[in-house]
């Protein structure tokens, strides 16, 4: 996209499990998709095992050779890069034995810094500039965090944003309707516990609307701790704290707990949307924004549909010129 904002694409609404999205022919397709509608760059999402062989460093480089063949392998598919890669710590890994770390445990912080390394190491390698993190589990696991565990949690995040410093990586920890990091009075403990210089926040704009709070007002209040952004659209908000239910995972976000909303997450510009995505935009060319806008589609149907309706809504509402 041609723009004063920089536009990626996420990939994984192309990877709804992991062995659906393996072989680099289907690879290179969705590249190519993404973009001939205009997108230079995209977001990988870390995995785990073979089957997932774009969301591990070590697989990855095991498919291409280097670092070198797997940008040679982008360009492949007319992608100039990555803009960005979302890793989630306490998903236990093959890669790591299968191990099971919180950043709520203190004994674990020194293996989620050395787990976060290899990203850090294939990121740099690659030219990429976020590595963006799931700060914490679940509020179904953890409860509402109080000031002394968000304080734990920043502080181990400080520790990784230093290596990611050291590396030329910046750290955007991601904020999402299930934490247990979920208010707006909490967000704003973590930013404060959290160094400015080593950890920014992720601003997921459908992440925000569905747990109540309203993603352009944050930006203007906080837009200097906005280091990087998920574009997606949301038609429902959890009026009924259905975040706290057991497995909200599957319960909430897969099956819509006791309303049965099968879908949480929608497109740029869906009819009904609660995010002021022209307002949102608006505001992060007033801040001069200069991270990514990677736009999302999550828990979608048809990729390579949804991808084409996000580019559309872009050009023709938002006046972004097409590269």
């Amino acid at each position: 996209m041609k723009d004063t904002l920089r536009w990626a694409y996420a990939l994984n609404q192309w990877n709804p499990r992991m062995d659906v999205f393996v072989r680099h022919e289907e690879q290179l397709r969705a590249f190519r998709t993404v973009s001939v509608l205009g997108f230079e760059h995209i977001e990988l999402s870390s995995g785990t095992g073979r089957w997932d062989n774009l969301g591990r460093p070590e697989t990855i480089l095991l498919n291409h050779g280097s670092s070198e063949g797997f940008t040679a392998f982008l360009r492949r598919g007319s992608l100039a890069g990555v803009s960005s890669m979302f890793w989630d710590p306490g998903q236990p890994a093959e890669e790591e034995g299968w191990e099971f770390r919180t950043p709520l445990d203190p004994s674990h912080h020194d293996g989620i810094v050395e787990a976060a390394r290899p990203f850090i190491r294939f990121l740099a390698d690659i030219g990429a500039e976020q590595l963006v993190v799931r700060p914490v589990g679940s509020a179904w696991m953890t409860g509402l965090l109080d000031d002394g565990a968000i304080g734990l949690v920043a502080s181990l995040w400080n520790r990784v944003g230093q290596e990611a410093r050291e590396a030329g990586i910046g750290l955007a920890a991601h904020y999402d309707c299930l934490s247990g990091i979920h208010t707006r009075a909490q967000l704003e403990t973590f930013l404060g516990a959290a160094d400015p210089a080593l950890v920014g926040l992720a601003l997921d704009t459908a992440e925000f609307a569905i747990a109540g709070i309203d993603p352009v007002a944050f930006l203007r209040d906080h837009g200097d701790r906005v280091s990087h952004v998920h574009l997606k659209d949301t038609r429902y908000a959890d009026t009924g704290e259905e975040f706290l239910a057991p497995a909200a995972e599957m319960t909430m976000l897969r099956g819509g707990a006791g309303r049965r909303i099968e879908r949480w997450f929608y497109e740029l510009g869906t009819e009904g949307g609660l995010v002021d995505v022209e307002g949102f935009v608006t505001e992060l060319r007033a801040q001069d924004y200069r991270g990514w806008v990677v736009v999302e589609s999550d828990h979608g149907s048809n990729p390579s549909e949804l991808a084409m309706l996000n580019s559309w809504f872009i050009q023709h509402e938002l006046g972004v010129a097409r590269v």
